[in-house]
Formats: C-alpha cells, structure tokens, sequence
C-alpha cells in the first residue's frame, strides 16, 4: 500500500517469499524488493537488489525508493551501512549488487537474517549455484528476439550444408565463412537476450550447439577431399608421351597421376593447374585438331577431332587439380560398332534412298546458296546507289545551311533556333513573374510556375548539350547579345 514515486514494469510477484521483481525504463537488468525479517520478531526490512550494469541511475533509483519508503514509515533514524556492497548472482542472468535494507520498524542498527542475500563482508563476492544455467535461460518478459529466430534458422541451414559437405567436399574457406556467419548471428542473439530484454536464450544456445557440430561436418567433408586429391598427386609424375598420349598436348608439371594408359586411351591427373593454365590448355587442344562438336563450360571441355577421336577435360578450381579423359578414334569407332547392329538387305536399300536422297538435297543447298549470293549481290548494289544518294543529300544540306548561315549573318542556323527560342521563353517567364508579383503571389499561380520551371530546365539542358566548341565567332557573338537582352529583362523584373 506505500506510494512509490517511480515508473516500473512488473515481471514477478512471490507471494511466499514476499519479494517483487521489476524492471525500469531506460535501465538494463532487473530489480528486486524483498521483505526480510528484522532484528526482533516485531519488525522487518526492506531489501533492495539492483543490477550492476545499470550504473549511477540505479543506484539512485534505489536510493530514492529507501527515502520514499523510509519517510512514509516515519522511520526515526536511517541505517547506515559501513560495509562494502557485496556483490552476487540474485537473478538469473544477471549481476546485481545488494543494497543495505531500511528497517520498517523503529531498528537502531541492521541486524543479519538467514536469508539468500544477506550482504557479505567486504570483499567477498559469491555467485548463485545456477550461474551455469541461467546463461542457457532467461525470464524475460516480452516477445521472442528475431535474432535468435535467425540465428537458429542460420545454423540448421549450416547443419544441412555440413552433411551435404560430407559428400561434395567443398572447400574449407567457404565452411569457415559460413561458420563465421553463424556464429556472429549467435552472439548478437545472446546479447539481445539479455536479462530484461527479449525471450530467446535457449534458442540461441541451441543454434550455438547446431553450428558447432556443423562447422565439424563440414571441415570433415573438406578434408576428405582433401586427402583424395593428395592421393592423387604423386612428385614422380610425368606426362606420358607415348601411345595414346601422343595425340594430345603435354604439359610440363611435376605433381600428378596416370589413371589409365593403353593404345585405346589416356586417363591423367594433373595437380598444380591454375584456372589460367586450364584455359591454355585449351587452346592447345583446338590447336591440335580437338575443335569438332565441342563444349565448352567454366570448368570443362569436350571435344573432337576430324578422325572422331574424343577428348574430355575436367578442372577443380578448389584442389587445382585437372583431368583428362582421352580416346582414340578406333576405340570410339568400336563402340559405335557395338551399339549399332548389322545392316539387313532393307536397311542397305533404304540407306542407298537416303544417300541418293541426301545428294539431291546438296544439289537444292548448294542452288539456293547460289541464289542467296545472288540476292546479297543485287542487296549491295542498291545499297551502295542509297549510300551515294545519302551523300549527295548531305552536301547538299550543307550547301543550304551555308547559305542560310551566309543569309542569317554568319551565325548558325541551329544556334539562332536554340538562342531564339531561349529568349522567347525568358520573355514568357519574365512576363508570368511581374503578374505574379502584381496579383500578390496567388497559390492558384502555383502549378503554373512549377511546369514553367520545368520548361526552364529543359531549355537550359538543351543550351548545355550544345557543343560550344564548334561554335563560330559569329554564333558566340549573337549568343553574348541574347544573353545580354534576358538579363536585362530579368532585372527588370527583380
């Protein structure tokens, strides 16, 4: 029933053990009220726990709460502690410093009690026994942080992509950079979560745990990439010279591995390979013939040359390691042969239409590739007589804008057009200004103004787009002499 002077949010009322929890505005971390016994059976204390990382605006919300309290009691004397404040773990997840009780009865001296935050002597600073969990919990009161939200949402994506790296072993920087990700979401949670602030802490310790585990699956999945290509990579190596891998460029490096080779083909690993080296590589391939129906992708190339030999060549810019896969062309031809059965009487016969059929087709291209020659032919010619028309056109535009420039004074056409249309709109402005003026400055004047001063834009951006380097003396004189006619008129309107 006493009247306090202050403004608070309730978070927790215990009735049992008569204490109150609450937080103010503006201040980090909760408070707590406790009514204690008092020295004798007949009197009782206030005791007052506030947070540490509130500062001096706690400290003086205390202490304007003892003296509201203390002269509503008409307490006779105040007690005053000679101890140092002692400092403990009174909340949950929170430090907090237990400020000395005023006595609610007539108490000469205050008196120690046998309960939980009682003050210590000087120096000795204790913690709760579930220091532990309360930095996994919070009884915070409000909504739920979105941070954690996202944060937890953050590790179970790493968690995916940490199985997913189990097979696909990617490389390790990219595991980091989205460890780092998820570890700086988990930390803004925490500190979000604070006490006093929003729910959320057990979700954000959860999404701690999640990206843990997946920063291991992922620098697992890595590794085992990273030994395969190890394994792959012998110092003895040399490119082959010999057999199959004669037909195919060589490339000098000392790190790498023949797969397979045989008079059919070539399998080799190459290590060492820059993205550069790739692309010469190549090159050399299209050079030596391997230009045939081929594709080319960032990391891969598939070729032919003219005798139907296939070369594929494969490229992992993360372990800069590549790959080529060669087959000669009887080994490809057998396979062909393999796959395709033996021709029947019908099937020779229709394979003699369809060649006759196919030669009477090269006669229709090649007649109607003459005819297109012919029909470019006759598209040059004309265009040819339109280009020479278009020039006679122009001198002679020339000719009449020299003697509309000769008749106009010297001054070219295109600057008297700008220039005059220039003036003509001052005049216009300077006209709507001394109505404007004369009227009293009318708001129903407004949006004509507006779409004058649009206008005024449009013209001056015509002016500026001109290339006054090309001017004449004459088109600079006659620009100076409209120039000078609009400031006159605008200062007369002024």
């Amino acid at each position: 029933m006493l009247g306090f002077n202050a403004s608070f949010d309730l978070v927790h009322q215990d009735e049992q053990s008569h204490a109150v929890t609450f937080s103010a505005p503006n201040l980090n971390g909760l408070f707590t009220a406790k009514v204690v016994p008092g020295e004798t059976a007949a009197s009782s204390a206030v005791e007052m726990t506030a947070p540490m990382d509130a500062g001096e605006p706690a400290r003086q919300l205390v202490v304007k709460f003892y003296k509201d309290l203390g002269d509503q009691l008409m307490a006779q004397t105040a007690v005053q502690a000679t101890s140092a404040q002692t400092t403990v773990m009174s909340a949950p997840t929170q430090q907090t410093e237990v400020v000395p009780p005023v006595p609610a009865a007539n108490t000469a001296h205050d008196a120690p009690h046998d309960g939980q935050n009682t003050p210590a002597e000087p120096g000795d600073h204790r913690a709760s026994k579930n220091t532990f969990m309360a930095m996994l919990t919070d009884n915070n009161p409000g909504k739920i942080s979105t941070m954690a939200v996202a944060a937890l949402v953050v590790a179970v994506v790493f968690l995916i992509f940490g199985f997913v790296a189990l097979g696909t072993h990617p490389p390790i920087s990219l595991c980091i950079i989205f460890a780092v990700i998820a570890a700086v979401l988990c930390v803004v949670a925490y500190l979000k979560t604070q006490p006093g602030k929003k729910h959320g802490r057990m979700l954000t310790m959860i999404a701690a745990v999640i990206t843990i585990i997946s920063l291991v699956l992922s620098i697992v999945g890595s590794m085992q990439e990273s030994g395969t290509a190890s394994s792959l990579c012998k110092s003895d190596f040399s490119w082959p010279t010999s057999g199959a891998a004669a037909d195919l460029p060589s490339m000098k490096k000392s790190r790498g591995h023949v797969s397979s080779d045989s008079s059919d083909g070539v399998d080799i690993y190459v290590c060492g390979v820059s993205a550069k080296e790739f692309d010469a590589y190549t090159e050399q391939l299209k050079n030596k013939g391997f230009d045939k129906d081929y594709t080319k992708w960032g990391t891969s190339y598939e070729a032919e040359n003219a005798d139907g030999a296939k070369v594929s060549v494969y490229y992992s810019e993360s372990q800069k390691r590549m790959n080529v896969d060669y087959k000669t062309s009887e080994y490809v031809r057998r396979l062909q042969e393999k796959s395709s059965p033996a021709p029947s009487a019908t099937e020779e016969t229709d394979d003699a239409s369809k060649k006759a059929e196919e030669e009477a087709a090269k006669q229709a291209e090649e007649q109607k590739k003459a005819e297109e020659a012919q029909k470019k032919a006759e598209e040059e010619r004309k265009r040819q007589e339109e280009e020479q028309k278009r020039i006679q056109e122009e001198e002679a535009k020339k000719q009449q804008e020299a003697q509309n420039q000769a008749q106009s004074g010297g001054v070219t056409p295109a600057v008297k057009e700008a220039m005059d249309s220039y003036e003509s709109f001052m005049n216009k402005y300077c006209d709507f200004m001394e109505k404007y003026t004369a009227d009293g400055a009318p708001t129903s004047m407004l949006a004509d103004y507006l779409k004058m001063m649009n206008e005024y834009s449009e013209m001056t951006k015509k002016l500026d787009d001109m290339d006054q380097s090309a001017w004449t003396d004459a088109d600079m004189q006659y620009y100076l002499e409209v120039m000078n006619r609009v400031n006159q008129r605008l200062a007369s309107v002024s």
